[in-house]
């Protein structure tokens, strides 16, 4: 579901007719059969002037409808509530001193969320403060909500932090976050596979963004959802093709983990986390096929890389960092002798 404001009606709240490209725009590429091949039925995007009881009812549709994936995109001003600081996504009729009256509050959105039964739900924010989204997400007090997101495999990609606004750059077809996304769901990237997945997105677009002195995307992930293909890529890693078939056999098994800070600090001040790494599956059965994992950690670690054999665990690999880094796994299964190779970014 694809949901933004151009136009407004209230006088403080500046036109963006950016916008209404990034809708129209981003339908056509995930309607494209050589990109995201959706079906048009199912792919809806909100009338531009679409009050709360609209996009409620079209959200609480497909939230019910959907059984694989539920995608959320938002493009428009974010407002952040002055009291309690919580973002609210606006639409046309929208005042900015009246947002919980005008305005669709993130926190609904999260709420239809919990109660869909797609398999992998995906939001998109390119608003001002969306990275209030993830804050939200990820605060101490709501651990009861993480644990219940991280059941159904949720993704949030925000393109800016939560005090951070996002930006239109004069020339541009699109806002600076969208106009990046499409271009590379466009183009491809060699950085990837047949697929883009949510977290290849991410991984490209924060490069991206931040060499380009934007701000930079956030993105809070559980389980296993960024792997979920998103679009076709056009020009992927071909090194892929040559690789043993040990290496790209299909699979249910994929690489999981959780990070938590440990209160403890570098010498430099940055933060240490405690990363727990784990393999998980939809089939039981293809996890007690498993024999062992041995695990390749980023080069600057002690013994970097490390074998665990231990089922109970789901062969759990506990370390601690200060910085994301590329984790690759090769999975020894019963009866096979080549492993299977895995691949998961550890953001903190």
């Amino acid at each position: 579901m694809l949901v933004g404001a151009a136009t407004y009606d209230d006088p403080r709240l500046t036109n963006v007719p950016a916008v209404a490209n990034n809708l129209a725009d981003l339908r056509e590429v995930l309607l494209d059969p050589r990109l995201g091949g959706f079906d048009p039925a199912f792919c809806w995007t909100a009338p531009p002037t679409a009050g709360i009881a609209k996009v409620g009812d079209l959200l609480g549709q497909a939230a019910a409808e959907a059984e694989e994936l539920l995608l959320f995109y938002y493009s428009g001003h974010g407002l952040l509530e002055p009291r309690r600081r919580e973002l609210y996504l606006s639409l046309s009729a929208t005042r900015p001193d009246r947002p919980q009256f005008t305005a669709l509050p993130f926190e609904a959105v999260r709420n239809v969320f919990l109660d869909s039964r797609a398999a992998v739900r995906a939001v998109i924010l390119d608003s001002c403060f969306s990275g209030r989204a993830i804050g939200a997400t990820l605060a101490e007090d709501a651990d009861t909500i993480l644990g219940q997101l991280q059941a159904a495999g949720t993704y949030t990609l925000a393109s800016a932090p939560g005090s951070r606004t996002a930006l239109v750059l004069p020339g541009e077809r699109h806002t600076a976050f969208t106009e990046r996304l499409l271009r590379l769901m466009h183009t491809g990237t060699t950085q990837a596979g047949a697929m883009l997945s949510l977290g290849d997105i991410y991984r490209h677009l924060q490069a991206q963004l931040q060499a380009e002195g934007l701000p930079a995307p956030q993105q809070c992930g559980t389980e296993t959802a960024d792997l979920l293909g998103l679009v076709r890529n056009r020009h992927p890693d071909r090194r892929h093709a040559a690789a043993p078939a040990a290496l790209t056999e299909p699979t249910t098994l994929h690489l999981a983990h959780t990070a938590r800070s440990d209160g403890s600090q570098t010498p430099s001040g940055r933060n240490y986390f405690r990363i727990n790494v784990y393999l998980t599956s939809f089939e039981a059965a293809e996890l007690d096929r498993v024999t062992k994992v041995v695990y390749h950690l980023h080069p600057t670690f002690p013994d970097p890389d490390r074998a665990v054999t231990d089922r109970s665990s789901n062969f759990a690999l506990v370390v601690r960092a200060w910085g994301e880094f590329n984790l690759t796994a090769d999975v020894y299964l019963a009866g096979r002798r080549a492993p299977i190779r895995l691949e998961r970014f550890l953001n903190i």
